[in-house]
């Protein structure tokens, strides 16, 4: 039986992951990729905890009664972008290969998925899944109009749950209120930080 949690939940996403793998030589897409992982890993500390890797993104969560302060949170999440470009820089900078995958490294970035809300922890065989109509919602934020409505391919999308609830509300005023409609969970009012 699964206790009724509260917490935070947070998805760094790499983006152009599909097209990049899809044009791109395994071997090296490959070599790109777990290294660009390692580094979202390496930046996802606690209180955070990291539930699960989904190909492209680093899925993590963290309690309410013992996580960041709003701002050390946004902080940590703007940190995480700087090195992920600084990779990226890297790489392009320090390749001399002109297969598929070393040519389009530039091509890739990054997008964080902040949600706040109640979940469970369901234990399935060695692994602990987090469920809940809130866990639909961070997934459902995936797929949304951001980038076609704003022009925004890096960004925080935070939703209003998760600004309430950091404190963040002072901080909005530099971000694009944004909202999304989905099947089954209505509306959803979001806070959009250009990267």
């Amino acid at each position: 039986m699964s206790t009724t949690q509260y917490g935070y939940f947070l998805i760094a996403d790499i983006t152009g992951y599909t097209a990049y793998l899809s044009q791109s030589e395994l071997d090296h897409a490959q070599q790109t990729l777990t290294a660009l992982l390692n580094l979202l890993i390496k930046h996802t500390k606690p209180p955070l905890i990291i539930s699960r890797l989904a190909g492209d993104a680093v899925i993590s969560y963290g309690l309410r009664d013992n996580f960041f302060q709003g701002q050390t949170f946004v902080e940590m999440i703007e940190d995480t972008y700087v090195a992920f470009r600084r990779a990226i820089d890297l790489m392009v900078l320090n390749t001399t290969c002109n297969c598929n995958a070393c040519r389009n490294i530039s091509s890739l970035d990054l997008k964080f998925f902040v949600h706040y809300g109640e979940f469970g922890i369901q234990k399935l065989d060695n692994h602990d899944e987090m469920v809940g109509a809130d866990v639909i919602v961070i997934h459902r934020l995936l797929k949304n109009t951001v980038t076609e409505k704003t022009g925004c391919r890096a960004y925080t999308l935070y939703s209003d749950a998760a600004v309430q609830q950091l404190g963040l509300e002072g901080i909005c005023s530099v971000m694009t209120a944004h909202t999304e409609e989905y099947e089954h969970l209505g509306e959803v009012k979001t806070w959009v930080q250009d990267m």
